[in-house]
């Protein structure tokens, strides 16, 4: 759908029938509760896209699901129970015993911190067929213990290990079981002289070191449930969903099948208080740029959850956003970017000898800056067919609005010593859809204007360089990331082969538009815009992210 066609919208007042053939819209409802239609025991029936339960109307909505099979809760091991020989049942296989859950103590025992010190280790019996995945995980449990796992078959042998793929130091597994039998699972503590026994049938035999705690352990012996749920979106709708335990993993899929964004993790820590959008342990929000059928995945968890999902508009109106940049300093509360409350910043002007300008440049500069934001926020999105409402406004030219509704600031100026936060720039908030207008962000220039360093403009300066338009081209692309993170954007891969206005740190020539000869304000400078990539991986997001949609939509006309 073209960005300038409004259309009439149901939105998070509005919840349909759930899981209905045809959708009947309710207008006194805001939020629903309902129940998986695949039943607790079962798999297979909505693992896909295809067989996704498909969900009208969605307002607010939280489904309460299975995946199978819900774990039991068994009593811990008694010591000594680490080795095959005197492993600790679990009744996996036996009955309808498919999942447990249980608890335990690295370091107790005979071979602990108060016995031999030659390492604590837990083993667990499991009957496994073939076909089925047996899945062994850590996660619940306290950060402080640095957990690893092993799969063992009944002659000894090693068949698997993980250290930290769950949620931390902690651990998680999953092997195909190719040959049913008796299987034994392994927690151990992280040791630098080694992670598991040297002989498997003797728990004596570590070799010290391993890190101690408590620890909550799941194991589980069957196919793999995956639930997939449906929800029908436009173009700049808002989807946030919101998972209340950790452990389990959430994925919304475009209608053309392209990952928009997955985590297992609580991505959503950056959003600002006046966001609807729902929170848990686990949550993500992606902002459509695709007509139709979104799905939404739960999956790699055992037992009950609960998922909350929320779709809305961006929370715009007919004013129009301000941006205000600020090239002035003076008395800043930096407390809403994570500093220590009011500090008192430098502006432009004591950088630009820095980069061999003079005082005299400070107007150009400014412009140039200035033309840099209004190209990569507003030019682009109306050449992209959004209905852009926003208007950029400088301390140069105007009076400081900032603390009037709909506007948000980025301070062009300061230094490290002086705010006390660390990275070049910073931004309130991460805002998909806008809900909060009145926000603060920071480009700060004392690393970027040092002599040497790849952080610093002047490394990529020549006598021949053209200053003032590389310089303000890489202060308004600095600025532009931080206000698309207002806007609704996360960081992209700076490891990506192209650079783009969200690239975390770690690419700073793209960022700045260095081209081709490795140097900046020459004729082969790179416009560098906000474009669809891979998520920078350190937010623990996977999928490709569309930014210039996520943001446009938080700054247009409300539609």
């Amino acid at each position: 759908m073209n960005a300038r066609i409004h259309r009439t919208v149901v939105g998070a007042a509005l919840v349909a029938a759930l899981f209905a053939t045809t959708p009947a819209v309710s207008s006194a409802v805001v939020t629903t509760n309902y129940q998986e239609r695949e039943v607790a025991t079962a798999a297979g029936e909505n693992d896909s896209r295809a067989t996704a339960e498909r969900m009208y109307g969605v307002g607010t909505a939280t489904v309460h699901g299975t995946l199978s099979p819900a774990p039991v809760a068994v009593t811990a091991g008694d010591e000594d129970n680490g080795s095959i020989a005197t492993a600790t049942a679990t009744g996996i296989g036996t009955g309808t015993v498919r999942a447990v859950t249980t608890s335990g103590t690295l370091g107790d025992g005979p071979h602990g911190v108060l016995g031999d010190k030659t390492n604590d280790f837990d083993f667990y019996q499991v009957a496994g067929a073939a076909g089925q995945t047996l899945t062994v995980s850590t996660d619940g449990s306290p950060a402080s213990t640095n957990t690893v796992v092993g799969l063992y078959d009944a002659t000894g042998q090693l068949l698997a290990s993980d250290d930290d793929n769950g949620v931390g130091a902690l651990s998680k597994l999953q092997y195909p079981i190719a040959t049913s039998g008796t299987y034994y699972v392994a927690v151990a503590g992280k040791s630098a002289a080694g992670d598991f026994p040297t002989d498997p049938q003797n728990s004596g035999s570590g070799l010290g070191g391993a890190d101690t705690g408590a620890y909550q352990l799941l194991i589980a012996a069957a196919p793999i449930d995956r639930d997939f749920y449906a929800v029908k979106l436009a173009p700049g709708d808002v989807l946030g969903a919101a998972l209340g335990a950790t452990g389990d993993r959430l994925t919304v899929i475009r209608p053309s099948g392209s990952v928009a964004v997955g985590t297992d993790l609580h991505s959503l820590g950056k959003l600002p208080a006046a966001s609807t959008l729902p929170r848990g342990a686990v949550d993500l929000a992606v902002v459509a740029d695709q007509a139709g059928w979104y799905a939404v995945s739960v999956t790699d968890g055992f037992g009950p959850y609960d998922l909350t999902l929320g779709v809305s508009r961006p929370a715009v109106d007919a004013e129009p956003q301000t941006v205000f940049l600020d090239f002035d300093g003076g008395s800043i509360d930096l407390a809403p970017l994570g500093g220590t409350g009011v500090r008192q910043l430098s502006g432009l002007s004591p950088y630009l000898a820095n980069w061999g300008l003079t005082a005299a440049d400070e107007a150009a500069m400014i412009a140039k800056v200035t033309a840099t934001v209004r190209e990569n926020l507003r030019a682009d999105a109306v050449r992209a067919g959004y209905d852009v409402n926003l208007r950029i406004r400088t301390s140069a030219d105007d009076t400081d609005t900032f603390g009037s509704p709909n506007v948000s600031r980025v301070v062009i100026g300061g230094k490290i010593a002086e705010s006390g936060i660390g990275r070049i720039g910073t931004a309130q908030s991460i805002d998909p859809g806008n809900f909060a207008h009145e926000e603060t962000a920071l480009v700060q220039l004392d690393r970027i204007s040092a002599a040497t360093g790849p952080l610093s403009l002047n490394t990529y300066l020549t006598t021949t360089s053209d200053r003032i338009a590389f310089i303000g081209t890489a202060l308004g692309n600095l600025a532009s990331r931080e206000l698309g993170a207002l806007y609704g954007a996360a960081p992209a891969d700076a490891a990506s082969p192209a650079a783009t206005l969200m690239d975390a740190d770690g690419n700073f020539p793209g960022l700045y538009g260095v081209g081709p000869d490795g140097f900046g304000g020459t004729a082969d400078d790179i416009d560098v815009d906000y474009k669809t990539d891979t998520y920078n991986p350190a937010t623990g997001l996977t999928g490709s992210q569309n930014a210039l949609n996520a943001i446009a939509w938080g700054f247009s006309f409300p539609c």
